[in-house]
């Protein structure tokens, strides 16, 4: 019965190391001595985005003429179609899986309390 406790005592504790903040860990380089940044070279804002991996499970090849979709949609409301926050289509070009991707949106749109989902398709013309 003790051994019960310590294994799930230890698995807790596995566990929120793995949520622990990492940030503190990683060291930020100093900025040279000579380099400034004048009001005219401001560093470029990065819009959100997501970010990630299409991989296609099925072991087929997509023809040539393939366009990748991927869709960020809000699907909070139940009896209505999900607005789509942001898309993007890209052509194929024949190669195959796997595709990475960044799709940028406005973080205005999204809700606090919405249910996002991030759909793929492939579409051939």
């Amino acid at each position: 019965m003790k051994l019960v406790h310590m294994a799930s005592g230890l698995a807790v504790a596995i566990a929120l190391a793995a949520c622990a903040d990492k940030s503190a860990d990683i060291q930020t380089p100093a900025p040279a001595a000579n380099t400034s940044i004048s009001a005219t070279q401001q560093p470029a804002i990065q819009q959100p985005n997501v970010s990630g991996t299409v991989w296609i499970r099925q072991k087929v090849a997509l023809p040539p003429d393939a366009v990748l979709t991927v869709t960020l949609s809000d699907a909070s409301l139940a009896d209505a179609p999900s607005k789509v926050l942001a898309q993007k289509a890209v052509r194929t070009e024949g190669k195959q899986s796997p595709f990475s991707f960044v799709l940028p949106f406005n973080p205005a749109d999204v809700q606090p309390n919405a249910r996002i989902s991030v759909e793929c398709g492939d579409y051939r013309e």
